[in-house]
């Protein structure tokens, strides 16, 4: 299966990619592929949709422990407002209880009105000297529902209930933030300073509303050209099968930018889907050329050759991808049958129990 954006992937895929990331602690990276993963996983797979909501338990846990640090850390410092926030947003992801109502608690502290001012003597002065600075000067609190999300290290919960509805109550903000961690290279941080209309326009291509995001798309693109804006509007051309207009525009995001992951990702899978392979195989080289996601080019590459029948050049690749932990265990499964059918079943057995036994 390819990496492109225009395929589909099964569970298997989001949950072997939330596993790594829970492991390399992008937690928020993590979130969004067990979300997704369990999105997809079949209604009788009971077993699997266990394993995929405990990975995504802990996904949250950690997100909401590191909210919870951060409201801390800015409460020590003075600033109420952002504090608020993360103790709002700790709440919000969090699954483990202990989690939860600490943040809920420390929210609620923010959103009362300070006491009266009363004359202090003996326990009653020395209880008044110990309280926190912060805490003393945040009066009346007026909360609003702003606050982003973490990504830096921190340690979670590990006793978890049944996880919070998906639609969890996050600003338009945070759901941005998280849903564009995942993307290759250097896009989340460019997507995240691309203003508010972007992100408009993209929580409404992730609802499924192409026609009110285009518009918004356009009028980005009146004010001058760029690669990410060019991509968005490729995609929904693509969707509406205009397939011709979605190759030039991501030739053109690709002229303004030649190291846009993403739009490499794209062509490939624009000209691999409609059997154009040499042309596909032709961008994954220029990817390799570039070393833009060198892994993932190397395992599309194998797949490109697979399908075109040059087995024994797909199976060099994917013995090369082995090297590779974000693409190994993709890799020994592209091997395994190939290796099966050749009767080399001391091969198999070693592929099967490096890397098939749980996630790498």
């Amino acid at each position: 299966m390819f990496f492109g954006l225009f395929g589909k992937k099964d569970f298997r895929h989001y949950q072997n990619q939330g596993a790594k990331h829970l492991a390399a602690e992008r937690f928020a990276d993590a979130r969004v592929d067990f979300e997704e993963a369990l999105r997809l996983c079949p209604e009788d797979a009971a077993q699997e949709a266990a394993a995929i909501r405990e990975g995504f338990n802990q996904a949250c846990d950690h997100l909401g422990a590191l909210n919870l640090q951060e409201g801390e850390h800015a409460l020590r410092a003075g600033e109420a407002q952002k504090a608020y926030d993360h103790f709002r947003l700790a709440a919000d992801l969090a699954v483990d209880r202990g989690i939860k109502s600490r943040a809920e608690a420390e929210a609620l502290k923010l959103e009362q009105p300070a006491p009266a001012a009363a004359p202090a003597d003996g326990a009653a002065a020395a209880s008044a000297a110990a309280a926190p600075a912060a805490a003393a000067a945040v009066g009346n609190y007026k909360p609003h529902s702003g606050g982003s999300c973490t990504s830096c290290k921190g340690h979670g919960g590990h006793h978890h209930e049944e996880p919070a509805p998906m639609e969890m109550s996050l600003s338009e903000e945070d759901q941005f933030y998280l849903m564009v961690q995942p993307l290759p290279g250097d896009l989340p941080g460019r997507y995240a300073a691309m203003g508010p209309k972007f992100a408009r326009a993209y929580l409404l291509i992730h609802e499924g509303n192409d026609r009110d995001a285009f518009t918004i798309l356009q009028e980005m693109l009146l004010s001058g050209e760029n690669d990410i804006v060019l991509y968005e509007v490729a995609l929904i051309m693509f969707r509406g099968g205009q397939i011709h207009e979605s190759e030039k525009l991501l030739n053109r995001a690709l002229a303004l930018n030649p190291q846009n992951a993403a739009v490499y990702l794209a062509l490939v899978q624009l000209y691999a889907g409609g059997g154009a392979y040499p042309q596909a195989m032709a961008v994954v080289e220029k990817m390799l050329e570039l070393d833009i996601l060198p892994d993932q080019a190397q395992f599309m590459l194998g797949e490109l050759h697979e399908t075109t029948g040059n087995t024994e050049r797909a199976m060099e690749l994917w013995t090369k991808s082995l090297e590779h932990p974000s693409v190994a265990r993709s890799a020994a499964e592209r091997l395994i049958p190939i290796l099966n059918g050749q009767g080399r079943s001391d091969d198999v057995k070693f592929l099967t129990k490096k890397y098939l036994k749980g996630c790498c």
